[in-house]
């Protein structure tokens, strides 16, 4: 995909979500700000598939979530690395999933089209 057609799509998108009374914080999502912020072209999260939403969200939560439990919590307690990597990767599944579920139902319920179809 060019350039000139992610801009057009991304700006075709965000009209949309503003059409349907979406707000900001519901538009652009925290993670998705973040990696925008470093150039990546994805799709706006409501646009994005159940899937990459799924795959990008339960890494980006299993990271940040098992590093900040290990340093605050489970190192202390003297808990198993494995273990730390264990309960961190099902906590970022079960985010995973529960946010892409957001995302898919409110795209449905608010009638957005797919991403490819804009």
């Amino acid at each position: 995909m060019t350039d000139a057609e992610f801009k057009r799509k991304t700006d075709k998108a965000f009209a949309l979500m503003v059409e349907t009374g979406l707000r900001k914080s519901q538009r652009v999502p925290f993670t998705y700000r973040v990696l925008w912020s470093m150039e990546l072209k994805l799709p706006p999260a409501l646009f994005n598939s159940f899937g990459a939403n799924l795959l990008l969200l339960s890494t980006y939560f299993s990271v940040f979530y098992g590093l900040i439990m290990w340093f605050i919590t489970w190192h202390p307690d003297g808990m198993s690395p494995s273990e730390a990597i264990i309960t961190s990767l099902l906590a970022g599944l079960f985010y995973g999933v529960c946010m892409a579920a957001v995302f898919r139902n409110r795209r449905k319920s608010k009638g957005l089209p797919e991403w490819e179809e804009l």
